[in-house]
C-alpha cells in the first residue's frame, strides 16, 4: 500500500497574513455590499408594483422571465376569473401550424396561414366561416383557459424562453387536434 507523505507547510510571512487578512476582509465587504443591494432591489420592485404595475410587470419579465411573470400578471390585471379582455400579449392574429417552427425570438412566420385571431371577448378563425366565437380567458397557473358560451373550456398552453414568449399550444374549437400558433400580427 502506497503511503502518502503531506509536505510540511511553512509559516506565513507578516506580510503574507497581512495580504490574507486584507483579501477576507475584502471579500466580507464585497458579500456585505450584494447583500444591500439585493434588498434595495427587492424593496424597489415593491414599489414599483404599487406605483407603476406595467413598467413592473415588463422589467420582472425580463429579469426573472415569462414564469415568474405570468402569476404577477394574472394577480395585478385580475385573470383570476373569467373575462372577455385576454391578456396583452395574447391578443391578435397567431398562424396555427401543426409541426414546430424555429424563429428567433420576435420574428413572425414568413406568411400568417390559417389565422386564428384572439380579441376583447371574441375567438375567430377561418374554420368558423369569419364568425367570431364569443369567449371569455382567464390565466390559470401557467395555462389560458378560454371558456365558450356553452362552458366548453379550451386549454391554451404557452410556451416562452426566457422573458419571450415563443409560441401557444391548443386544441381550437372545431378541431380535433392541437396546434402551434405563433404571432403574426396584432
Amino acid at each position: 500500500m502506497a503511503q502518502l507523505s503531506l509536505k510540511v507547510l511553512r509559516r506565513l510571512t507578516p506580510a503574507e497574513w497581512v495580504a490574507l487578512g486584507a483579501a477576507l476582509l475584502a471579500v466580507l465587504v464585497y458579500l456585505l455590499i450584494l447583500g444591500a443591494l439585493d434588498r434595495r432591489a427587492e424593496r424597489y420592485f415593491l414599489d414599483l408594483r404599487d406605483s407603476d404595475p406595467a413598467t413592473y410587470l415588463t422589467q420582472l419579465r425580463e429579469a426573472k422571465g415569462f414564469a415568474a411573470y405570468l402569476p404577477e400578471y394574472a394577480a395585478l390585471e385580475g385573470f383570476g376569473d373569467y373575462r372577455p379582455k385576454p391578456p396583452s400579449f395574447l391578443v391578435g392574429r397567431w398562424t396555427m401550424r401543426t409541426d414546430t417552427l424555429r424563429l428567433t425570438p420576435g420574428q413572425a412566420p414568413a406568411a400568417c396561414t390559417d389565422p386564428a385571431t384572439f380579441d376583447f371577448g371574441l375567438f375567430l378563425t377561418l374554420d368558423s366561416g369569419g364568425v367570431a366565437l364569443p369567449v371569455q380567458y382567464r390565466l390559470n397557473g401557467d395555462v389560458i383557459e378560454m371558456r365558450t358560451r356553452g362552458d366548453a373550456v379550451f386549454p391554451i398552453a404557452l410556451v416562452s424562453y426566457g422573458a419571450q414568449l415563443d409560441h401557444i399550444e391548443f386544441t381550437p374549437p372545431g378541431r380535433k387536434a392541437p396546434v402551434f400558433a405563433y404571432l403574426c400580427g396584432r
